[in-house]
């Protein structure tokens, strides 16, 4: 698989809700690029796993672009001065910009890596969330549906079994006064899965980034 980073440095350091900022200028600037935004027109959303996706790293933006994602990235990225981003809402001029080409191996192994949640996973839509809350909805279960889901987005057949297992805890997001069921946490997984990748819904906009915390030679 392939993997495309576009880092993007300002004066200051970034808050990881300038994500959303980020994506919202890149979709209206390449309105007529599907995979910068995913929507099919203004008001029909495409729900294919997005492949251009936006987040806040260590501080600074990032866009991560994946197989074809990341080839429409670099084709399309000259096309944007530092100068000209504006983000609404943020007072921090980009100063700097940084590419990054990577081709990390997405295997399943008789191994066991453990990672911990950057930010927010959120796991549930409405329907398994009422599953949940009555205790019938597995975590570790819907955690291996988007293992399985980041092998798909990234052209892999998964041709062994997934484990991972979890320990989670609950968080309340609340945006425009709506409130979401997010979790932090660890899990470990015998899933090579690249660092700083994201899993779950909402990762276009930077919830559900992993990072490797230790690998173990036996599962």
């Amino acid at each position: 698989m392939k993997l495309v980073e576009v880092i993007f440095k300002g004066r200051d350091k970034f808050s990881k809700s300038s994500a959303k900022a980020l994506r919202g200028y890149f979709g209206n600037f390449f309105r007529n690029i599907i995979e910068f935004h995913n929507h099919l027109d203004q008001i029909t959303f495409n729900y294919k796993s997005p492949s251009i996706q936006y987040r806040v790293i260590d501080g600074n933006l990032s866009i991560l672009g994946i197989n074809e994602g990341g080839d429409i990235l670099l084709k399309s990225i000259d096309e944007i001065k530092l100068d000209e981003i504006k983000l609404d809402g943020i007072d921090n001029k980009i100063e700097e910009k940084e590419i990054k080409i990577t081709f990390p191996e997405l295997e399943i192994k008789d191994e066991r890596y453990d990672y911990k949640f950057e930010s927010f996973w959120i796991a549930l839509n409405e329907e398994n969330y009422k599953k949940y809350q009555k205790g019938e909805f597995s975590l570790d279960n819907q955690l291996r549906n988007n293992i399985l889901e980041f092998f798909k987005l990234s052209g892999v057949q998964a041709t062994k079994r997934i484990i991972a297992v979890g320990e989670f805890e609950e968080n309340k997001i609340i945006e425009k006064d709506t409130v979401i069921l997010g979790f932090t946490g660890t899990f470990k997984t015998n899933v090579n899965l690249p660092d700083l990748i994201a899993l779950g819904k909402r990762k276009s906009v930077g919830f559900g980034i992993i990072k490797r915390i230790k690998v173990w030679k036996l599962f």
